[in-house]
């Protein structure tokens, strides 16, 4: 055989393949087979449906995939001639024709065209439910009420769904609605006064979780969507952490020398709130006197029963960490629980006053610093201190 007609029969051949191939394909197509794009790079292909599995593959955007099945929150498919699993969140399917995703940072912009350079026509907020309708490269057209437009696929996060609610919050995302939220959570209990950053890390994530547990939700997941955000925001319902003065100082205290403007921020008369550390438990107190420390007591019967409730049960002469919140700001010191000598008020069950040390606060009898005090202080301040 001349290689003249060995490269004819060669060409026929590969155009009776081809022929197979697009015919197979029509078939398919016309069968109701469905076919997919992946929509994030270093995507994974597993042998099962499940995060464990051995990786067959890593899937670039954009990849064409045969969509077998969905089976949980996975999809089966067919790649070239592998059959593995792949998160439903990481495929856009094109006979749905839209998924639901959600805009990562505030200030991404809408754009008019798929490019950088193109003309904005709108600037959207983190949280912000959009239809993506197409994929084309790293842009997807997208659909937000009655707008459209490009947003490159970096600033989105795509949903294993069909649409996405007006708003959504998760972890990744960052912005004026962030911080909204975490200021919510804070005054909740949720979260630290230092945590509110505007920017949902996973201590936002567990708050978030932390609060759709007391409420009760139906989704306990992390994720702050319609039901978790009407329930944050509900101003009817006292949904707080049964520590929540703990959590809302923490990151916010600082030290301050008992002789160096101590004696004079926790003036004599002053009524403070004290939160043991230890057990995050929360109290009010009155200093009446003292000069090398505060000699202070409960102001109540109830903040009696919540002090000896903090020592075990029981009063003890055993130094105690606490934070003492006073005019706007939080201090570590000391204390301990065994009332002796002056007893100033008889209504709050406490027989006589207790003291508080700060930082470099002397013993009255001796004129000297205690050391168990000072430890406790410094625990106080290494629990709580400002970020």
């Amino acid at each position: 055989m001349t290689l003249k007609a060995w490269l004819c029969r060669a060409c026929a051949a590969l155009l009776l393949l081809l022929f197979c191939f697009n015919a197979l394909l029509a078939a398919a197509q016309a069968s109701g087979s469905e076919f997919g794009q992946v929509t994030a790079d270093a995507v994974k292909l597993r042998l099962s449906p499940d995060t464990d599995s051995q990786i067959l593959q890593e899937l670039v955007r954009g990849t064409e995939v045969e969509v077998l099945a969905s089976e949980g929150g996975w999809y089966r498919v067919l790649y070239v001639n592998q059959v593995g699993y792949i998160r439903n969140d990481y495929l856009f399917l094109k006979s749905a024709g839209v998924c639901g995703a959600y805009v990562i940072d505030d200030g991404t912009a809408l754009r008019g065209g798929p490019g950088d350079s193109s003309y904005v026509v709108a600037s959207l907020g983190a949280g912000r439910g959009v239809k993506v309708k197409t994929i084309i490269g790293e842009w997807y057209f997208v659909q937000v009420d009655d707008l459209s437009g490009y947003v490159k696929s970096s600033e989105l996060l795509i949903t294993g769904s069909a649409t996405a609610s007006a708003s959504m919050l998760k972890k990744g995302m960052e912005g004026a609605e962030v911080k909204r939220l975490q200021k919510e959570l804070s005054r909740r209990g949720f979260l630290s006064r230092a945590e509110v950053t505007g920017v949902f890390d996973s201590k936002t994530r567990e708050g978030v979780l932390q609060f759709q547990k007391a409420a009760g939700l139906s989704s306990v997941d992390g994720v702050a969507g319609a039901e978790t955000l009407n329930a944050v925001y509900d101003a009817s319902n006292n949904i707080m952490k049964d520590n929540a003065t703990f959590n809302q100082l923490k990151g916010t205290v600082v030290l301050l020398d008992w002789f160096k403007g101590g004696n004079e921020w926790l003036e004599k008369g002053a009524r403070f709130t004290v939160t043991d550390v230890r057990t995050g438990k929360s109290f009010r107190v009155r200093r009446f006197g003292g000069w090398y420390h505060a000699d202070c007591e409960p102001i109540t019967a109830a903040d009696t029963a919540i002090m000896k409730a903090c020592a075990g049960g029981s009063w003890t002469w055993d130094r105690r960490p606490i934070w003492v919140t006073y005019k706007g700001k939080t201090v570590a010191a000391s204390m301990h629980s065994m009332p002796h000598m002056v007893d100033p008020t008889a209504s709050n069950n406490f027989d006589g006053h207790f003291c508080i040390h700060l930082l470099n606060s002397l013993v009255h009898e001796n004129s000297k610093k205690c050391p168990r005090h000072q430890a406790c202080v410094m625990e106080a301040y290494r629990a709580g201190k400002a970020k």
